[in-house]
């Protein structure tokens, strides 16, 4: 009878629970697969899970956090624009009470104690050593690389650095051109006025999937067969584009954004209602290369609820 009284008890809690999710934006395929994570999480604890789109801009962030508040939501969890930016309405949460769960970035702040994500500098590591492989064996150790990053988000900033530390082991390899981009109209548009002003690249890299689209964009639309691409994070379209014969690009080290949205939603209902969670959790990595056709084919394959 005790049993059955503390499970019930639990039920009634679950379903009373509110957890407020705040999103970067909810542009391209990476952030869909974070929030059919969220709702899938939500769905299996049975509790209600209020998803909100900072739209990339911080005012409308920190308007997203203080309403959280006032509605007295029982967590947070929140992927913050910028790790100084962000601290202050992620601090006036924690002080109200509200335990937050930061996924994907992270914020400067003492009362940042739960993170959900990957190691950034890994994800870009992983690319830059498939990337030396990749130049040792089939550009005889020397490569021209532009590299497409990003200095507004701490993450990115530790994709490329990941990236760069490999490569650059190779005297043979030079940066040509280091440029930001963040979404696919200027990934394509970077892209585009590095190949006019360095015509020699030979590689591109992306730091994210929505500037890594632009630029693959804008190679094939020059018909520049010789440049070799690789990036991060992958979706439907980059599989596919991987499959094709002859494709530029040839790798992709990805996270599992799935995942990332379930325990970060998870991680936030464990601390509403028990009062710990893990300090962080850390999704593994996989990268793709465009020889395995059958990992391609698996990856669109289990993704049919996009």
């Amino acid at each position: 009878m005790m049993v059955a009284a503390v499970a019930m008890s639990a039920n009634v809690m679950a379903k009373d629970v509110t957890i407020g999710a705040i999103l970067l934006d909810t542009k391209g395929e990476w952030m869909s697969e974070v929030m059919h994570g969220m709702k899938k999480a939500g769905e299996d604890l049975d509790i209600n899970v209020r998803i909100a789109d900072s739209n990339a801009d911080l005012a409308k962030e920190a308007t997203i956090m203080d309403n959280f508040v006032v509605q007295q939501v029982d967590a947070i969890t929140i992927s913050p624009q910028n790790d100084e930016a962000s601290a202050a309405a992620f601090d006036r949460a924690v002080n109200s009470g509200i335990p937050v769960v930061t996924w994907n970035s992270k914020v400067n702040s003492d009362n940042m104690k739960y993170f959900v994500g990957v190691n950034n500098y890994d994800l870009g590591k992983e690319t830059g050593e498939v990337a030396v492989d990749y130049i040792q064996k089939h550009m005889g150790g020397k490569a021209k690389i532009a590299v497409i990053g990003t200095s507004k988000y701490s993450v990115g900033i530790e994709r490329v650095n990941g990236f760069l530390d490999q490569v650059t082991k190779l005297p043979g390899v030079e940066i040509v051109a280091r440029q930001d981009a963040e979404f696919q109209e200027t990934g394509m548009s970077v892209t585009e006025a590095i190949m006019q002003a360095q015509p020699d690249t030979e590689m591109i890299w992306a730091w994210n999937l929505t500037s890594m689209l632009g630029a693959y964009a804008a190679v094939n639309a020059r018909g520049a067969s010789d440049i070799v691409m690789m990036g991060t994070d992958m979706s439907l379209d980059v599989a596919r584009f991987m499959q094709e014969q002859n494709t530029v690009l040839k790798a992709v080290t990805t996270q599992q954004p799935f995942e990332i949205g379930y325990q970060a939603v998870k991680n936030a209902y464990e601390l509403a209602t028990k009062g710990k969670t893990d300090d962080e959790v850390l999704v593994p990595l996989k990268t793709y290369v465009s020889s395995e056709a059958g990992e391609l084919k698996d990856y669109i394959e289990s993704r049919d609820y996009l």
